[in-house]
């Protein structure tokens, strides 16, 4: 399975992902974002990422251009770990998020994302609220540990509920 999304912290919902998407994947996790958020009201997002790969993949990756579209190509950086990028699979998240922009705007309260790439986390955490924000119309924040996404969307939620 390349997703789980769980639903015990109810309106906070938390995406693990553990692989690239393919086209069907991607489609059945629009699916069930759309069926969660059907139910209406606040609700805030963390997403973590539990794909397998080594910390250097960030320095061997990272060209610079947080705009680049890399949905054409796979590439294999200097230590074996393969990127798959599908064909077609940005272009949809592409489209998917500009559709789902206004829903989030109205009821997100806050899109937490988790990296366990150290050098990742400390480059983008300063940009996230801005990148995520631009994004999801949302919110945003980067963390280093799921624990800490939570807390923050937790104490999100309580503002929010204020």
């Amino acid at each position: 399975m390349s997703y789980t999304i769980d639903e015990r912290m109810k309106p906070i919902y938390v995406l693990r992902v553990y692989e690239d998407f393919s086209l069907e994947k991607l489609k059945q996790l629009f699916a069930d974002v759309e069926r969660l958020l059907s139910h209406g009201g606040k609700f805030g997002v963390i997403t973590s990422y539990k794909m397998e790969g080594h910390e250097e993949d960030f320095d061997e990756d990272f060209t610079g251009d947080i705009d680049e579209d890399e949905d054409e190509h796979d590439h294999e950086n200097g230590h074996g770990h393969k990127h798959k990028h599908v064909p077609g699979v940005a272009r949809m998240m592409k489209a998917w998020l500009v559709n789902i922009r206004s829903r989030f705007a109205q009821d997100c309260v806050g899109f937490a994302m988790v990296s366990g790439d150290s050098k990742f986390v400390s480059f983008y955490k300063p940009l996230a609220n801005k990148i995520i924000n631009r994004m999801y119309n949302c919110p945003g924040a980067l963390f280093g540990n799921e624990d800490e996404a939570v807390a923050w969307v937790k104490e999100r939620m309580t503002q929010q509920s204020a």
